[in-house]
């Protein structure tokens, strides 16, 4: 064989490595160290497939409100408890276990206990424009923007007044509060010849600890780590600031399109693109990043399909697409890959390996078992 040929193979065989080598690595990554897992159907409920369903996760199940009724299931998929609440379009979070309705029809925050009895109604001033609450049961509302004014009102665990404060510059973006650190967060953007986003911290009786400014970048949301510091989820960025207004850590992500965390142990991004055609495969996959709360990175996957959406427990990650549940540990090795057969909207994983799968017009109550 003369030199030329030689030369030649030699740039096919690198020419190949480059192009299958990341499927290998990728395809080796998925099949080591675990022992086979599958999903099976434990029980699945029908719902309307004209009307609008919402799924919350608490701790012990999930809930739903279908047709005016807020219902409590079981991971067995038994229904504990429903209450009629009949509201139209209704704003509802929660907490581990608690459940908040926004009726802006009445203008009132409703605080729902674990066992579906109502702790409180709260009476706003007027419809409110978000809300968010924290594990110690205090609430920050917002109300809607007047006069370039901004009102917010911090509740307490009992449904009573703390605090009001107002912001005077900006649109409020996201904003969190944590009770048991003293601790409130607020994104605003303001938008004169150039976009300025910017950072506020503030106590919990509204006394303005410091500024940051984000430049263009909007905040996705905002954690607690365990000792009190905040940790904001930029579009590409994610940085950890105390309560001196000081920045502890940062690290650059791809662009972010979705996260969740598993409170004070990781959080796990991913990065696709926006409005992508779900059922196209893209050529170098999709990444998968898990960021523990030192900002540390600690695992990063790609799948093949876009993601459309996460959920974790205290030792999975369950990243689903239209048709696929992704099953990863918490270095991003995938344990489990489960064909589904129908469109999936939501999966919901707990502890013990239970799963709940939302699909149009039914909701499977499931779990993974060692095979």
């Amino acid at each position: 064989m003369n030199k030329n040929k030689r030369k030649t193979i030699l740039i096919l065989m690198i020419i190949m490595l480059i192009l299958i080598g990341p499927k290998l690595i990728n395809a080796a990554r998925k099949t080591i160290s675990t022992v086979e897992k599958e999903i099976y159907l434990i029980k699945e409920i029908e719902t309307d497939y004209q009307g609008v369903v919402t799924y919350k996760k608490m701790e012990e199940g999930i809930l739903q409100y279908w047709d005016g009724i807020l219902a409590f299931y079981d991971l067995a998929g038994i229904q504990k408890w429903h209450i009629f609440l009949g509201i139209t379009n209704p704003m509802i979070k929660t907490n581990s276990n608690n459940i908040y309705v926004v009726d802006n029809s009445k203008n009132q925050l409703l605080r729902i206990g674990k066992n579906g009895e109502i702790i409180y109604r709260y009476a706003s001033e007027e419809a409110l424009k978000n809300f968010e609450v924290c594990e110690e049961n205090y609430v920050i509302l917002q109300y809607p923007e007047k006069n370039k004014l901004t009102k917010l009102t911090i509740l307490n665990q009992e449904g009573r007044e703390h605090s009001n404060f107002s912001l005077t510059e900006g649109a409020v973006i996201s904003l969190a509060i944590s009770k048991k650190h003293d601790f409130v967060a607020v994104n605003t953007l303001k938008s004169n010849n150039t976009i300025e986003s910017s950072l506020l911290t503030y106590d919990t009786k509204g006394q303005l600890i410091g500024s940051t400014s984000l430049k263009d970048q909007l905040v996705l949301g905002f954690l607690y780590d365990s000792k009190g510091n905040l940790i904001a989820v930029k579009e590409e960025e994610v940085l950890s600031i105390n309560k001196t207004n000081k920045i502890l850590w940062n690290t650059f992500v791809d662009r972010t399109k979705l996260f969740k965390e598993q409170p004070f142990r990781h959080i796990t991004f991913y990065s696709g693109e926006s409005g992508k055609n779900p059922l196209i495969h893209t050529k170098g996959g999709e990444k998968v990043k898990i960021i523990q709360y030192n900002g540390n990175v600690v695992g990063e996957t790609t799948t093949e399909e876009s993601i459309l959406g996460i959920d974790v427990n205290e030792k999975a990650i369950a990243a689903y697409s239209l048709r696929t549940i992704y099953l990863l540990d918490e270095r991003g090795i995938v344990e489990m890959e489960h064909k589904y057969s129908s469109d999936i909207e939501e999966v919901f994983i707990f502890s013990k390996e239970h799963v709940v799968v939302v699909t149009k017009g039914k909701v499977a109550f499931m779990r993974i078992i060692e095979r």
